[in-house]
């Protein structure tokens, strides 16, 4: 059935969130059914889908999303201030519902932030009262989402919370680089996912995996064949991390842009394992200092986001003390090959390891290198990883604490030559927060001010490492830095 059958117009203007509801409504007590956005530009308040619903948008179609939050329907708070109570898209423990078609999903994001920022660089600041996440799926199941273009959310765009058996699949996201928190795919606590060949650009998380108090594990995950740009991580597990996160794969991606390409972290008091990462190539070129290629880090922080939430947040002030510590184990990264001025780290807790972690078949290539000690003593859960100031400020390829049974095999290491080329941190302003490339620009670029990088940094850590021409960036650094607390296994193949 046609919305414009129910009264919707498509002059971009007219408010047609009571028709457009009207046939939903009407086509879930059929027994389910389609319900067709045709042609044109629909202004909408909250769309709420019920059971047997597949809401269509045709090519050419847009459901605009209006900006005054009186039209949209007000749920509740969720766990941190990302997830208000005003969606564009609701549905709530429903069943087979879809939402498909080559049609366009536009949030009217700029609308809930704030006008002003000190340069194309920074992010936005988004109002405390703003559509997010735009579209909101809570418990429910068989869902689809496949083949529509979403845009300018005003926070995180997709969010699947504690929903079964899920595909997600052919979608477009397109969000500004510096959107505030304007993640792409968000899943929290959910169970047998696909989300295959989409194509995302967005600030923030493309693609993050969460857990929460209010939330299931997340289990039995597939992410394949996907391309990634973002101003921050390409696949995060974790992070929000009160459940466990376990049997996920993640496979064929292409991230041009980011400042992380995967980020596993167990911060909240859950296990992370039996996740397989295979065929990735990426690029770090964010414009941030001090990124990290990939990432594996296991901390104990209660109340990471309660800490920031405002007044008015139901959670304001509560005190939710670990039940258990963070714990990751049994990851395995193969096929990889990253471009970056940046790390690999993997740090876990002193008598509390990170476990059983493969690095097979590892390619990283140094356009430049960044130089960590400046960042020392950040304490920052989502700038710079752990609580351990060393392996903060550590410059090697590999940084590795606190872990067991770490394997790298087949790495190659490519360093820079000079002088640089293209490299977005010689524009991007952020770039004045590091000491090191401060009024340095011109001496990082031909090579006269260069930090040397070893292949390794270990302590308190068993690590078999292996690959060829495994060299230090510079003569007189050590390829292998590790203290006496280390177990390192080393074999150097570039004489085969």
């Amino acid at each position: 059935m046609l919305i414009t059958e129910y009264g919707a117009v498509a002059d971009g203007s007219t408010l047609n969130t009571r028709a457009i509801n009207q046939a939903v409504a009407t086509a879930s007590a059929a027994g389910g059914g389609r319900v067709v956005v045709p042609r044109g530009t629909f202004l909408t308040g909250t769309v709420e889908l019920k059971s047997g619903v597949t809401l269509q948008l045709d090519e050419g179609a847009v459901l605009l999303g209006s900006t005054h939050l009186t039209d949209y329907a007000t749920r509740v708070w969720g766990h941190h201030n990302d997830i208000t109570p005003w969606h564009l898209i609701l549905a709530e423990n429903c069943d087979r519902i879809a939402i498909t078609g080559a049609g366009t999903i536009r949030g009217n994001g700029p609308a809930f932030w704030e006008p002003n920022r000190p340069s194309d660089w920074h992010f936005w600041t988004a109002k405390l009262e703003r559509v997010s996440p735009m579209i909101e799926l809570v418990r429910c199941k068989h869902v689809l989402v496949e083949r529509v273009r979403i845009e300018e959310s005003a926070g995180w765009t997709l969010h699947l919370h504690d929903c079964d058996h899920s595909r997600i699949e052919g979608i477009v996201i397109r969000n500004t680089w510096f959107g505030p928190n304007c993640d792409g795919i968000d899943m929290t606590g959910c169970h047998d996912v696909i989300i295959h060949g989409c194509d995302i650009d967005t600030a923030d998380d493309a693609i993050a995996l969460k857990t929460s108090e209010y939330s299931r594990s997340c289990e039995r995950i597939a992410i394949s064949d996907c391309i990634l740009r973002t101003s921050c991580v390409g696949v995060r597990i974790g992070y929000e991390s009160r459940e466990d996160f376990r049997d996920i794969v993640i496979t064929n991606l292409v991230i041009p842009r980011c400042s992380r390409v995967i980020d596993l972290r167990a911060v909240e008091g859950c296990t992370i394992e039996r996740v397989r990462v295979t065929n990735v190539v990426a690029c770090t070129d964010s414009g941030w200092p001090a990124n990290r290629a990939i990432e594996v880090i296991q901390v104990d922080r209660p109340n990471v986001f309660k800490a920031s939430l405002h007044a008015g947040h139901p959670d304001y002030g509560k005190d939710r003390p670990l039940a258990r510590p963070s714990v990751i184990r049994d990851v395995s990264f193969t096929g990889l090959d990253i471009a970056t001025d940046g790390r690999i780290t993997v740090v876990g807790k002193p008598g509390c390891p990170v476990e059983s972690i493969r690095f097979s078949d590892v390619r990283l290539r140094f356009p430049v290198i960044d130089d960590a000690t400046p960042f020392r003593d950040a304490q920052s859960t989502g700038f710079i990883p752990g609580d351990y100031p060393e392996a903060r400020a550590a410059n090697a390829a590999f940084v590795i604490q606190h872990a067991r049974d770490v394997v790298v095999d087949g790495l190659r290491v490519r360093w820079p030559s000079f002088p640089v080329g293209t490299w977005a941190l010689f524009e991007s302003p952020h770039r004045l927060m590091s000491a090191f490339w401060k009024g340095h620009e011109a001496e990082v670029r031909n090579g006269t001010r260069r930090v040397p990088f070893s292949v390794l940094w270990a302590r308190d850590a068993e690590v078999t490492v292996s690959g060829r021409g495994l060299c230090a960036s510079e003569l007189g650094c050590p390829a292998c830095d590790a203290d006496a607390a280390s177990s390192i296994l080393w074999r150097d193949d570039r004489s085969r």
